[in-house]
């Protein structure tokens, strides 16, 4: 059996939150969602997910400073994290990446490009696992 990668999306914006869910649905990974970076937070600690799907601007805890608190928590480092942002300038790509973040993109985004890079995020866990 294989295992469905579990994928956290915190955006405040449910036009991006919700279509994006359904699509990692379908494309066979479970995912789940927060509308905040607190949400984001505790669900992080919670129950840490294979890949974080985050954005740059949100209400309490914005994503650069949930980036910077998983690079200082020993459990949730390891976590790839997708930056998508409205924020396209490479001021804040460089700032994003400098902070942990495996990939940054913009909004709007190609849901073909997003999967790819998640599947290549993801690609080296499925090596490594045993059958």
């Amino acid at each position: 059996m294989t295992k469905r990668h579990r994928i956290l999306i915190a955006d405040d914006d449910a036009f991006i939150r919700r279509p994006l869910e359904w699509i990692l649905s379908q494309e066979g990974f479970d995912a789940r969602t927060a509308a905040d970076g607190d949400e984001c937070m505790e669900l992080l600690r919670a129950d840490p997910p294979d890949l974080l799907i985050l954005d740059v601007m949100m209400p309490g805890l914005d994503g650069f400073e949930i980036c910077r608190r998983m690079q200082d928590d020993h459990a949730l480092r390891r976590i790839p994290i997708v930056l998508l942002s409205a924020r396209g300038r490479e001021h804040d790509r460089e700032r994003g990446m400098a902070l942990g973040a495996a990939e940054y993109m913009t909004k709007p985004y190609s849901p073909t490009d997003l999967m790819q890079r998640i599947r290549g995020l993801l690609e080296p866990c499925v090596v490594g696992e045993e059958r």
